[in-house]
Protein backbone atom coordinates (compact mmCIF):
# COMPACT_ATOMS: atom_id res chain seq x y z
CA UNK A 1 0.00 0.00 0.00
CA UNK A 2 3.23 2.41 0.74
CA UNK A 3 6.15 3.08 -1.51
CA UNK A 4 9.14 1.08 -0.85
CA UNK A 5 11.36 3.71 -0.76
CA UNK A 6 10.00 5.56 1.78
CA UNK A 7 9.38 2.20 3.99
CA UNK A 8 13.09 1.62 3.42
CA UNK A 9 14.17 4.82 4.16
CA UNK A 10 12.57 4.58 7.68
CA UNK A 11 13.83 1.42 8.14
CA UNK A 12 17.17 2.44 7.66
CA UNK A 13 16.89 4.95 9.73
CA UNK A 14 15.23 2.62 12.47
CA UNK A 15 18.01 0.43 12.42
CA UNK A 16 20.62 2.97 13.06
CA UNK A 17 18.54 4.36 15.61
CA UNK A 18 18.86 0.65 17.48
CA UNK A 19 22.69 0.00 16.39
CA UNK A 20 23.21 3.51 18.32
CA UNK A 21 21.09 2.91 21.58
CA UNK A 22 21.99 0.80 24.43
CA UNK A 23 19.79 0.13 27.49
CA UNK A 24 22.16 0.78 30.12
CA UNK A 25 25.76 1.66 31.07
CA UNK A 26 28.23 -0.18 33.91
CA UNK A 27 29.68 1.58 36.38
CA UNK A 28 26.69 3.19 37.79
CA UNK A 29 23.26 3.10 37.73
CA UNK A 30 21.73 4.01 34.32
CA UNK A 31 18.35 5.11 32.60
CA UNK A 32 17.16 2.60 30.60
CA UNK A 33 17.50 4.97 27.81
CA UNK A 34 21.21 5.72 27.99
CA UNK A 35 22.84 5.95 24.49
CA UNK A 36 25.33 4.15 23.65
CA UNK A 37 29.03 5.79 24.93
CA UNK A 38 32.34 4.21 23.89
CA UNK A 39 34.42 5.95 26.25
CA UNK A 40 35.33 4.24 29.39
CA UNK A 41 32.89 7.11 31.44
CA UNK A 42 29.51 6.00 32.41
CA UNK A 43 26.54 6.73 30.65
CA UNK A 44 24.63 10.11 31.52
CA UNK A 45 20.82 10.34 31.46
CA UNK A 46 19.25 11.61 28.62
CA UNK A 47 17.33 14.98 28.34
CA UNK A 48 15.16 13.51 25.71
CA UNK A 49 13.40 10.27 24.80
CA UNK A 50 13.19 9.14 21.15
CA UNK A 51 10.58 6.60 19.98
CA UNK A 52 10.42 4.90 16.55
CA UNK A 53 8.25 2.31 15.25
CA UNK A 54 7.50 -0.14 12.14
CA UNK A 55 4.82 -2.14 11.16
CA UNK A 56 3.27 -4.66 9.28
CA UNK A 57 -0.74 -4.84 8.06
CA UNK A 58 -3.01 -7.20 6.42
CA UNK A 59 -5.87 -5.15 4.69
CA UNK A 60 -7.78 -3.72 2.03
CA UNK A 61 -5.35 -3.52 -1.14
CA UNK A 62 -7.12 0.60 -1.44
CA UNK A 63 -9.93 2.43 0.10
CA UNK A 64 -12.75 0.45 -0.53
CA UNK A 65 -11.24 -2.73 -2.13
CA UNK A 66 -12.51 -6.67 -1.30
CA UNK A 67 -8.44 -7.63 -2.15
CA UNK A 68 -6.39 -7.38 0.47
CA UNK A 69 -2.52 -7.60 0.89
CA UNK A 70 0.52 -7.12 3.30
CA UNK A 71 2.32 -3.89 3.83
CA UNK A 72 5.29 -2.69 6.18
CA UNK A 73 4.68 1.03 7.41
CA UNK A 74 5.94 3.47 9.98
CA UNK A 75 3.55 3.17 12.74
CA UNK A 76 5.03 5.30 15.61
CA UNK A 77 7.76 8.77 16.15
CA UNK A 78 7.65 10.52 19.27
CA UNK A 79 10.12 12.77 21.13
CA UNK A 80 9.58 13.63 24.59
CA UNK A 81 11.31 14.88 27.79
CA UNK A 82 13.05 12.29 29.79
CA UNK A 83 11.06 11.70 33.09
CA UNK A 84 7.61 13.02 30.79
CA UNK A 85 5.56 9.89 31.10
CA UNK A 86 4.23 7.98 27.79
CA UNK A 87 1.11 8.99 26.51
CA UNK A 88 -0.95 7.11 24.99
CA UNK A 89 -1.06 6.76 21.07
CA UNK A 90 -3.82 4.40 18.92
CA UNK A 91 -2.28 2.49 16.46
CA UNK A 92 -4.52 4.56 13.63
CA UNK A 93 -3.55 8.01 15.21
CA UNK A 94 -1.48 9.87 12.39
CA UNK A 95 2.29 11.36 13.63
CA UNK A 96 1.21 14.12 15.97
CA UNK A 97 3.65 16.80 18.17
CA UNK A 98 1.25 18.71 20.79
CA UNK A 99 2.52 22.29 20.80
CA UNK A 100 -0.23 22.75 23.91
CA UNK A 101 -1.36 20.26 26.70
CA UNK A 102 -3.02 21.63 29.44
CA UNK A 103 -5.99 20.04 32.21
CA UNK A 104 -6.09 16.83 29.43
CA UNK A 105 -6.69 18.84 26.52
CA UNK A 106 -3.98 18.99 23.67
CA UNK A 107 -3.90 19.81 20.04
CA UNK A 108 -0.71 20.64 17.75
CA UNK A 109 0.39 19.82 13.93
CA UNK A 110 -0.35 16.22 12.54
CA UNK A 111 0.77 14.00 9.72
CA UNK A 112 0.34 11.18 8.03
CA UNK A 113 0.61 8.86 5.08
CA UNK A 114 -2.28 8.09 2.51
CA UNK A 115 -1.80 5.61 0.20
CA UNK A 116 -2.88 5.17 -3.09
CA UNK A 117 -4.54 3.39 -5.68
CA UNK A 118 -3.83 1.73 -9.44
CA UNK A 119 -4.09 -1.58 -11.65
CA UNK A 120 -1.94 -2.99 -9.93
CA UNK A 121 -3.83 -3.22 -7.02
CA UNK A 122 -6.63 -4.82 -9.19
CA UNK A 123 -6.85 -5.49 -12.64
CA UNK A 124 -10.85 -4.80 -12.53
CA UNK A 125 -9.72 -1.09 -11.98
CA UNK A 126 -8.52 -0.89 -15.67
CA UNK A 127 -9.64 2.29 -17.20
CA UNK A 128 -10.19 4.21 -14.00
CA UNK A 129 -7.86 6.63 -12.87
CA UNK A 130 -5.13 5.98 -10.37
CA UNK A 131 -3.99 7.51 -7.29
CA UNK A 132 -1.19 8.59 -5.90
CA UNK A 133 0.57 8.50 -2.71
CA UNK A 134 0.83 11.38 -0.93
CA UNK A 135 1.44 12.48 2.66
CA UNK A 136 -1.32 14.42 4.63
CA UNK A 137 -0.74 17.45 7.01
CA UNK A 138 -2.86 19.01 9.26
CA UNK A 139 -3.56 19.56 12.89
CA UNK A 140 -5.19 17.62 15.69
CA UNK A 141 -6.80 18.39 18.77
CA UNK A 142 -7.42 15.63 21.90
CA UNK A 143 -9.54 15.77 25.39
CA UNK A 144 -9.32 13.00 28.49
CA UNK A 145 -12.87 12.99 29.57
CA UNK A 146 -11.49 10.82 32.38
CA UNK A 147 -7.66 10.99 32.36
CA UNK A 148 -5.58 8.05 31.05
CA UNK A 149 -8.90 6.34 30.74
CA UNK A 150 -11.16 7.99 28.35
CA UNK A 151 -10.12 10.29 25.40
CA UNK A 152 -11.84 12.19 22.63
CA UNK A 153 -9.26 12.37 19.42
CA UNK A 154 -9.96 14.67 16.07
CA UNK A 155 -7.37 14.97 13.12
CA UNK A 156 -8.28 17.58 10.14
CA UNK A 157 -5.81 16.52 7.40
CA UNK A 158 -5.03 18.02 3.65
CA UNK A 159 -3.56 15.91 0.63
CA UNK A 160 -0.09 17.87 0.29
CA UNK A 161 0.02 16.27 -3.18
CA UNK A 162 -2.07 15.94 -6.22
CA UNK A 163 -4.87 17.82 -4.99
CA UNK A 164 -6.41 14.75 -2.92
CA UNK A 165 -8.68 16.64 -0.48
CA UNK A 166 -9.03 17.10 2.74
CA UNK A 167 -10.27 14.31 5.40
CA UNK A 168 -11.61 14.94 9.14
CA UNK A 169 -11.17 11.77 11.48
CA UNK A 170 -12.95 11.90 14.75
CA UNK A 171 -12.28 8.74 17.61
CA UNK A 172 -12.88 8.09 20.85
CA UNK A 173 -11.10 5.34 23.02
CA UNK A 174 -11.23 3.76 26.25
CA UNK A 175 -7.97 2.86 27.78
CA UNK A 176 -7.32 -0.18 30.23
CA UNK A 177 -4.18 -0.92 31.55
CA UNK A 178 -2.98 -3.65 33.24
CA UNK A 179 0.41 -4.93 34.18
CA UNK A 180 2.59 -4.80 31.55
CA UNK A 181 -0.84 -4.57 29.25
CA UNK A 182 -2.73 -1.65 27.61
CA UNK A 183 -5.72 -2.19 25.77
CA UNK A 184 -8.15 0.20 24.10
CA UNK A 185 -11.34 -0.09 22.75
CA UNK A 186 -13.47 2.81 20.57
CA UNK A 187 -15.54 4.22 17.51
CA UNK A 188 -14.71 5.77 14.25
CA UNK A 189 -15.95 7.97 12.08
CA UNK A 190 -14.01 9.71 9.14
CA UNK A 191 -15.80 12.36 7.14
CA UNK A 192 -14.55 13.91 3.59
CA UNK A 193 -14.71 17.09 1.48
CA UNK A 194 -16.09 17.12 -2.10
CA UNK A 195 -12.54 17.16 -3.75
CA UNK A 196 -11.13 13.94 -1.62
CA UNK A 197 -14.70 12.41 -2.50
CA UNK A 198 -13.97 12.49 -6.26
CA UNK A 199 -11.08 11.49 -6.44
CA UNK A 200 -11.40 8.43 -4.17
CA UNK A 201 -15.05 7.22 -5.18
CA UNK A 202 -16.17 9.53 -8.90
CA UNK A 203 -16.34 7.81 -12.16
CA UNK A 204 -16.51 9.48 -14.97
CA UNK A 205 -18.08 8.91 -18.59
CA UNK A 206 -14.87 8.26 -20.16
CA UNK A 207 -13.82 6.27 -17.65
CA UNK A 208 -16.81 4.17 -17.85
CA UNK A 209 -17.22 3.80 -21.19
CA UNK A 210 -13.22 1.86 -20.81
CA UNK A 211 -14.63 -0.35 -18.21
CA UNK A 212 -17.82 -1.92 -18.20
CA UNK A 213 -18.16 -2.69 -14.77
CA UNK A 214 -19.06 0.54 -13.35
CA UNK A 215 -20.84 3.44 -14.64
CA UNK A 216 -20.49 7.48 -14.21
CA UNK A 217 -20.91 8.56 -10.71
CA UNK A 218 -20.01 11.42 -9.38
CA UNK A 219 -19.53 11.66 -4.86
CA UNK A 220 -20.21 14.32 -2.59
CA UNK A 221 -18.54 15.51 0.45
CA UNK A 222 -20.27 14.37 3.95
CA UNK A 223 -19.42 11.20 6.12
CA UNK A 224 -16.98 8.40 4.39
CA UNK A 225 -16.82 5.53 6.96
CA UNK A 226 -17.77 5.10 10.38
CA UNK A 227 -16.07 1.68 12.48
CA UNK A 228 -13.95 0.84 15.48
CA UNK A 229 -10.67 -0.30 16.43
CA UNK A 230 -9.12 -2.90 19.45
CA UNK A 231 -5.08 -2.98 20.47
CA UNK A 232 -3.81 -4.47 22.69
CA UNK A 233 -0.12 -3.15 23.58
CA UNK A 234 2.41 -5.11 25.52
CA UNK A 235 5.58 -3.51 27.06
CA UNK A 236 8.34 -5.46 27.58
CA UNK A 237 10.66 -3.47 29.48
CA UNK A 238 11.03 0.32 29.22
CA UNK A 239 12.39 0.12 25.19
CA UNK A 240 10.74 -2.30 23.59
CA UNK A 241 7.28 -2.44 23.21
CA UNK A 242 4.29 -4.41 20.63
CA UNK A 243 1.27 -3.60 19.92
CA UNK A 244 -1.89 -5.91 18.11
CA UNK A 245 -4.66 -4.11 16.47
CA UNK A 246 -7.75 -4.87 14.52
CA UNK A 247 -9.72 -1.84 12.64
CA UNK A 248 -13.05 -2.08 11.21
CA UNK A 249 -14.72 0.01 8.92
CA UNK A 250 -17.80 0.21 7.21
CA UNK A 251 -17.68 3.08 3.83
CA UNK A 252 -21.00 4.87 3.63
CA UNK A 253 -23.02 6.95 1.91
CA UNK A 254 -21.80 8.49 -1.15
CA UNK A 255 -18.37 6.15 -0.63
CA UNK A 256 -20.38 3.15 -0.26
CA UNK A 257 -22.56 3.82 -3.57
CA UNK A 258 -19.22 4.12 -5.45
CA UNK A 259 -19.29 1.51 -8.52
CA UNK A 260 -15.67 1.75 -7.75
CA UNK A 261 -17.02 -0.06 -4.14
CA UNK A 262 -20.48 -1.69 -4.94
CA UNK A 263 -19.47 -3.29 -8.28
CA UNK A 264 -15.58 -3.88 -7.88
CA UNK A 265 -14.74 -3.63 -3.89
CA UNK A 266 -16.20 -3.95 -0.92
CA UNK A 267 -17.94 -1.47 1.69
CA UNK A 268 -16.10 -3.83 4.77
CA UNK A 269 -12.71 -2.76 5.62
CA UNK A 270 -11.23 -4.61 8.11
CA UNK A 271 -7.25 -4.60 9.15
CA UNK A 272 -5.27 -6.42 11.05
CA UNK A 273 -1.84 -4.92 11.92
CA UNK A 274 1.26 -5.42 14.69
CA UNK A 275 3.06 -2.48 15.66
CA UNK A 276 6.49 -2.79 17.16
CA UNK A 277 8.77 0.26 18.73
CA UNK A 278 11.75 0.95 20.28
CA UNK A 279 12.43 3.64 23.04
CA UNK A 280 16.04 5.25 23.32
CA UNK A 281 17.51 8.38 25.04
CA UNK A 282 19.62 11.23 23.53
CA UNK A 283 21.42 13.81 25.62
CA UNK A 284 22.15 17.24 24.14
Amino acid sequence: MYKRPIMLAFGAALVSSLLLANASASGQEASPYSVLNFSSQPAAAPDWIVTLGAGAQYGPSYEGASKTNFSVLPSDLDIRRAGEPEGFSAPDDAFTYSVFDSNGFSFGPAADFRAGRSRSDDRSLAGLHSLPFTIDAGVFGEYWFIEDRLRAHVEIRQALHGQQGMVADLSADWVQPYQAFTFSLGPRLSLANGTYMRNSFSVSNGEAAQNDLVTPYRATSGIKSVGALASAAYRFNPAWKATLYYKYDRLVGDAADSPIVSRIGSSNQSTVGLDLSYSFGVKF
